[in-house]
């Protein structure tokens, strides 16, 4: 599947052995939903555990908000794929841009490495009409 590189969290492979944010912060227009998607390498140590954050910043970066949890990761999740939808807001007032980003919360274990192969922002698109899709929202609003 080809994708933006232009919203590629992590673009090499970036080990994670301590918290903090991992890889690259991208500007986005914001206002849209987005699966971000994580590929993992071969985790190694032992007793890791990774708790990954989906952050972003309405305000030019002054301010972190969490959109989105990844499940936990340990060194059983050897070589996997791993997404979660998320809602990227719209940028506030005065700014151009909501900056995202990933971060790791929790970081634990003897020796741990998290290998992160690479990591993208995928805006989703609905294929129906507009209008098709608020009667499909309302429908479903109905039904709860």
């Amino acid at each position: 599947m080809a994708r933006d590189t232009n919203l590629e969290l992590v673009a090499t492979t970036v080990t994670v052995t301590a918290t903090g944010d991992i890889g690259d912060e991208k500007d986005t227009e914001g206002g849209f939903w987005a699966m971000i998607r994580m590929f993992l390498g071969t985790v190694t140590g032992t007793t890791v555990v990774l708790d990954v954050a989906v952050l972003c910043s309405i305000d030019g970066g002054a301010t972190d908000f969490n959109i989105g949890q990844f499940p936990t990761i340990d060194e059983a999740d050897d070589d996997i794929e791993i997404a979660r939808a998320v809602y990227i807001p719209k940028p506030a007032s005065g700014q151009s841009f909501t900056k995202v980003k990933i971060n790791a919360r929790v970081v634990t274990g003897t020796s741990p490495s998290i290998p992160i192969d690479r990591a993208f922002i995928e805006p989703l698109v609905s294929l129906g009409i507009p209008g098709v899709d608020e009667q499909l929202t309302v429908g479903v609003e109905l039904l709860i």
